[in-house]
């Protein structure tokens, strides 16, 4: 059986986060899935699944590796309208630091196995979907695969 369900957040701002575990628990009851796999993923370039304990001592830890990895306030061509001509939106912001964090610290997806109908996490540890930019309308996506 494989169950997909997309879901809406609407993040406060860089480093915020959401704890998405009860979603997901809630769709492998409501699939029924006893055995198999929930996946969450987000399609977004500047926000990251983490599997993680969360809580304002890790918001702080990842600001503190963001600002060594990526300053905000180091040059980026990515940023600079000038240089930058292609794949731009409306409004565009300058936010070339979420983007390598997310590829230097993040992931997109964290896949978990589901066993006797419930998530096989570790102590305190919880699915969270972490906003590496601006305040804004998100999505993240949830696929459980397995049996009843």
């Amino acid at each position: 059986m494989i169950v997909f369900e997309e879901f809406e957040a609407k993040t406060g701002g860089r480093f915020d986060t959401l704890d998405v575990t009860e979603d997901v628990e809630a769709l492998i009851e409501r699939a029924g899935v006893t055995s198999g796999s929930a996946l969450v993923f987000s399609p977004h370039t500047t926000c990251v699944i983490m599997l993680e304990a969360p809580g304002p001592e890790m918001q702080a830890a990842l600001e503190r590796a963001m600002e060594t990895l990526a300053p905000n306030d180091a040059y980026y061509a990515h940023d600079d309208l000038t240089v930058r001509t292609e794949n731009l939106v409306e409004d565009e912001p300058a936010n070339a630091p979420g983007h390598i964090f997310h590829v230097l610290a993040g992931s997109t997806s964290e896949c978990v196995p589901v066993r006797d109908g419930s998530l096989a996490l570790g102590d305190g540890q919880r699915i969270l979907f972490v906003e590496l930019d601006g305040s804004r309308k998100r999505r993240y996506c949830v696929q459980i695969l397995g049996s009843s």
